[in-house]
Order: structure tokens, then C-alpha cells, then sequence
């Protein structure tokens, strides 16, 4: 998930927070302020609770952060590359480009995440018996009762959270296969969210109306991410051995980047099957490319006077990779990197572009030959790029 809103880099990882996380931080203020601290500590001034559900709201998502942050820095030092921490509706995401590789290295990077909200809440248990004012005590034990359930919870065996990924890793350990770890998993979490959506229904139909609904759109929620991690790991499982050269586009097309977009609309994209297009200098280096895509939306007026150069994303935001690369391997090292196109260069020279579509078309041909190798360039010439 890409966060809405970037607040900044910690440890050299980029943390942000999605739309969803506004909705929730006012749910989570509202029921401090009026339906915990009015109970505990009466007879204070309304808006020393609201203060402190703010607050409340506000340390609440620190303690999300520290979950989510003990799990990149763990991954990061078992060599798994982070691209960044978004705060959204369920709490957090550590997003991982890549596998743990081995059983134990992912057991760590899941376990170190509840394990981190039970010493949080042990700290804020700490705080609440020191001599505090009282509204600030009780909000510190509320945190810590707070931090126990969130580690309670993300101990549910089913992805994607920290349980589903501990059962998991597990699974990986007995069978020697992360492949049959993630599936054995799977289907011991699908389980579990079908009967949180049982009870949410049967919540649901004796009266707890929100409370059903909720518990219903966890359990949908975990049995559709399940499915997704399960469809993730097969893919990458079809591709580990590939050689990038099987599903690279070859050979590229390079325009001038000295050409108007105007020009290159009318004249050049007609004669090619391409979306994508590298652009050089008129000493043939390099400089960026363009997406067909991207220059058809230009207004009319700006395509006469912008030249290729002006649109292009610069050559060195472009990820590059050889053609004897592992495509698994690529796949992992970029993430997201790949939506925009990867260069491929053999010797310094130029000599093909990968994209999610031909990846999709290279699973599509491992599929039908029943996991086997096709021969390097079998999908070369394709329009895709």
C-alpha cells in the first residue's frame, strides 16, 4: 500500500500514513475522551479529556510505528529490502520487497513485532504506577492494555499478519519449501477468517450491528489477503532460475530526446508497437524515457513546445538490470521499480526493457509448460514495453 501522506524517513526508511488513518485517529480521540477516561477518572474538565484523547490517539500510533519499525529494521538486517511504513485503517504495513532467506529469518522478522508491542506495553504499565496526574496515569494504562492487544492479535495465524508469517515460517522449517510453508498456512488461516465472518454475521443478526459488520470485514479482509500472498509466492516461485533475457522486450527502440512531443506523437510512435521508449542526446548517451501513455494526456498546447527530454524520467531514476540476472532476483531488488520499466544492459550496451506485462506473459508460457524454462528472448518483439 502507498502511504497518502509522507511524513519523513526514520533509521533510512521512509514512513507515511494513508486517508484511512484521519477516520480512525478521530474514532480512537472520541472514545478515549468520552467513553474511557470519563469512566476511570471522573469529574475532570471536558476538554482536559479530549486533550488527552488526542494524546491517547497520537502515542497510539507511535506504538503502530515501533511494531511496524522493529520489523523493517529486522528485515533489513537479514537482508531484506524495505521500501517503506504506511500507517492506514488496520494498524500498519512494513512493505517488503522481497523474501526472508530462510524459515528462521522470517520467524524473526514476524515474532519481533508482537514481541515489540508487549515490551511497549510493559513501559507504559511501568509509567501508569508512577505518581502521575491521574488522567495521564490512566491513559498510560490504558496504552499498555491497548499494546497487549495488538500483540494478541497479530498473533492470529492467518496473513497478513505476524501469526499467519510465524505459521509460515514454521511450515517452511518442516517442509523445506517456502512455497508449502505459505500454502500450509494459508489454509489454516482461511479457517480463521471464516469464522470471524461467521461471528460477525451471527453478531450481526442478534443486535451488534457495527461490531458484526466490523468483525466480518476483518475476517473478508484476512481470508482475501491470504489468497493474495498465497498467489504472490507461486509467482515468484515460477520465476526463480529465469534468466531476465526470457522475458525482456528486444531489441529497443531509442529516440532523440531534442524532439518535440508533437513530433514524436505524429511521426515515430505510428511506426512502432511500443509503449516505451528510451531518448538520447545527440551524442547518443542516455538520458531518460518516455511513456506513450504519459505524452497522449498532455494537453494539445503543450505538446508543440515540450521536447522528449522536458517529459522523460531521468535515466538515473531507471532501474537496470543484465540479462543473466535471476528475474526472481530482479523482481525483488525493484518492487514497484518495475511498473516504470528496467533497462537491461549487457557490456554497457542497451539491449532490452522489462515490464510488468511481460512478466505476466512469461508466467503465462512457465504456466502452460508446466513450470519449465522457456528458451531466453521466447518473448522478445512484444509491443508490451
Amino acid at each position: 500500500m502507498a502511504p497518502s501522506i509522507r511524513i519523513g524517513r526514520l533509521f533510512g526508511i521512509e514512513i507515511g500514513f494513508n486517508w484511512s488513518l484521519i477516520f480512525v485517529f478521530a474514532l480512537i480521540a472520541w472514545t478515549v475522551a468520552t467513553q474511557v477516561l470519563p469512566f476511570d477518572v471522573p469529574g475532570q474538565p471536558a476538554l482536559a479529556y479530549w486533550v488527552a484523547g488526542a494524546a491517547g490517539a497520537v502515542l497510539f500510533y507511535i506504538c503502530l510505528l515501533a511494531h511496524e519499525l522493529a520489523h523493517a529494521l529486522v528485515a533489513v538486517r537479514n537482508g531484506v529490502k524495505v521500501a517503506g511504513i504506511t500507517l492506514w485503517l488496520f494498524g500498519g504495513v512494513s512493505q517488503l520487497e522481497g523474501e526472508p532467506k530462510s524459515a528462521g529469518a522470517e520467524g524473526l522478522i514476524a515474532g519481533v513485532g508482537p514481541l515489540t508491542s508487549l515490551a511497549v506495553a510493559l513501559i507504559a504499565f511501568v509509567l501508569a504506577l508512577l505518581p502521575l496526574p491521574a488522567l495521564v496515569a490512566d491513559l498510560f494504562a490504558w496504552l499498555a492494555i491497548v499494546n497487549v492487544a495488538l500483540a494478541l492479535f497479530n498473533l492470529i495465524p492467518a496473513f497478513p499478519l505476524d501469526g499467519g508469517r510465524l505459521l509460515s515460517s514454521f511450515f517452511w522449517w518442516r517442509s523445506g519449501s517456502r512455497q508449502r510453508g505459505v500454502h500450509s498456512a494459508v489454509r489454516i488461516g482461511r479457517l480463521f477468517a471464516y469464522l470471524m465472518i461467521a461471528f460477525g454475521v451471527f453478531e450481526l443478526f442478534t443486535g451488534s450491528v457495527l461490531n458484526g459488520i466490523w468483525i466480518a470485514f476483518v475476517g473478508w479482509f484476512l481470508l482475501s489477503a491470504g489468497s493474495s500472498e498465497e498467489a504472490g509466492t507461486a509467482v515468484r516461485g515460477l520465476l526463480r532460475s529465469v534468466p531476465v533475457s526470457a522475458a525482456m522486450t528486444s531489441p529497443v527502440v531509442t529516440i532523440p530526446d531534442w524532439l518535440t512531443v508533437e513530433q514524436f506523437l505524429d511521426s515515430t510512435a505510428p511506426q512502432h508497437t511500443f509503449t516505451t521508449y528510451p531518448v538520447h542526446d545527440p551524442s547518443g548517451q542516455l538520458t531518460g524515457i518516455v511513456r506513450l501513455g504519459d505524452l497522449v494526456r498532455m494537453p494539445a498546447q503543450e505538446r508543440t513546445t515540450q521536447r522528449l527530454r522536458d517529459r522523460a524520467r531521468p535515466i538515473a531514476e531507471v532501474p537496470t538490470t543484465r540479462p543473466d540476472e535471476d528475474l526472481a532476483a530482479l523482481i525483488q531488488r525493484v518492487g514497484s521499480g518495475l511498473d516504470q520499466r528496467v533497462l537491461v544492459f549487457d557490456n554497457g550496451r542497451l539491449v532490452g526493457i522489462v515490464s510488468p506485462v511481460d512478466v505476466a506473459r512469461l508466467l503465462a508460457v512457465r504456466q502452460q509448460l508446466g513450470g519449465g524454462v522457456p528458451p531466453a528472448g521466447a518473448t522478445r518483439g512484444s509491443p508490451s514495453s
